[in-house]
């Protein structure tokens, strides 16, 4: 398929690619480019949805429940629905990962959220965006955006 033809969305930092899934699929696949150093979302919290985290390249750090990780190609990170979380690129080179979604549905607030961005280049500038679209998807904003100078102290924060 020609790049041109993916159903492909910028965010902050960001792109965001939606892979085709048949109809009646019980999980959706996007991949996510992320820039060198970008941050990640907010840590949030999804009531209905179990989220997947592949890398596929680059270094992604990872806040599950108030516990950082790191992870290179070939890292799984599995974080099951009501579990506070977020992702970012930790390294200087680009990253990539996929990320597994089930159920389907969230990549609406995806590209609701791209819209809605318009002129916004920070992370922290769109938290009040984040915050109105999670009352209408399966989400709430529960923490701070994560970074890697930030990490050791979210990490110090939680048992």
């Amino acid at each position: 398929m020609d790049e041109e033809q993916l159903d492909t969305i910028e965010l902050i930092g960001a792109r965001v690619t939606f892979v085709p899934m048949g109809e009646g699929t019980s999980y959706s696949l996007t991949e996510w480019d992320l820039e060198p150093g970008a941050q990640g979302p907010p840590i949030h919290i999804h009531h209905k949805t179990d989220e997947g985290f592949y890398v596929m390249a680059g270094h992604i750090g990872f806040v599950l429940d108030g516990m950082t990780t790191y992870g290179k190609p070939g890292t799984h990170v599995l974080v099951p629905m009501g579990h506070e979380h977020s992702f970012w690129n930790a390294g200087v080179r680009p990253a990539k990962c996929l990320c597994i979604i089930s159920p389907p549905g969230l990549e609406q607030y995806f590209r609701e959220l791209a819209a809605q961005l318009g002129d916004i280049k920070s992370q922290d500038d769109s938290i009040p965006v984040r915050k109105k679209l999670s009352e209408k998807y399966d989400m709430e904003v529960v923490g701070p955006i994560p970074s890697p100078a930030q990490a050791g102290a979210i990490r110090k924060s939680h048992p």
